[in-house]
């Protein structure tokens, strides 16, 4: 029994061997690739620039009684083609860390293009000193931002010395 399973192996492994001495055997054909697609097509691409806000100097710090309640107020135009409704705000302490906020600011009409926001800071955030960044930008019916335009304004401990001003 044992000497009929070692020929069957022995078999088993001679077809192999054979098998694979056949597929080497056989030249292999060289191919080259290529494709070729001679359809085009044309596409009509188009940029925008989306112009920022301007900001009109000067701007105002108002810390509040004794830093208590600071605010900075700024004055604006919007660019030509932008209504009031595509107004993006922003704050932060500095002009990096700015992000979109969307209250703790107000805006009001000057006159017909001029337009006066004030962003509140929280209470007793000035008792300490420092300062705060903020920025108006404006959204374009692509979904697409302009850059903000932005002014840094603070003041010392307990409000004293107050400052702020357009950033270029």
């Amino acid at each position: 029994m044992a000497d009929r399973r070692r020929r069957a192996a022995g078999g088993v492994v001679l077809l192999g061997a054979l098998a694979l001495l056949a597929s080497a055997a056989v030249p292999l054909e060289q191919t080259d690739a290529a494709w070729i697609d001679r359809e085009t097509t044309t596409v009509a691409l188009s940029t925008v620039t989306i112009p920022p806000p301007v900001l009109v100097p000067p701007c105002t710090t108002n810390p509040g009684l004794l830093g208590a309640t600071p605010s900075i107020t700024v004055e604006w135009t919007l660019p030509a083609g932008y209504a009031l409704a595509s107004a993006r705000y922003a704050a932060g302490t500095s002009v990096a860390g700015m992000q979109a906020i969307a209250t703790g600011y107000a805006t009001t009409t000057v006159s017909p293009g001029l337009y006066r926001t004030v962003f509140s800071g929280g209470l007793l955030s000035g008792l300490l000193g420092g300062q705060a960044s903020v920025g108006i930008a404006v959204a374009h019916s692509s979904g697409w931002t302009s850059k903000w335009a932005s002014a840094t304004g603070g003041s010392a401990l307990l409000g004293i010395n107050p400052y702020c001003g357009v950033n270029a």
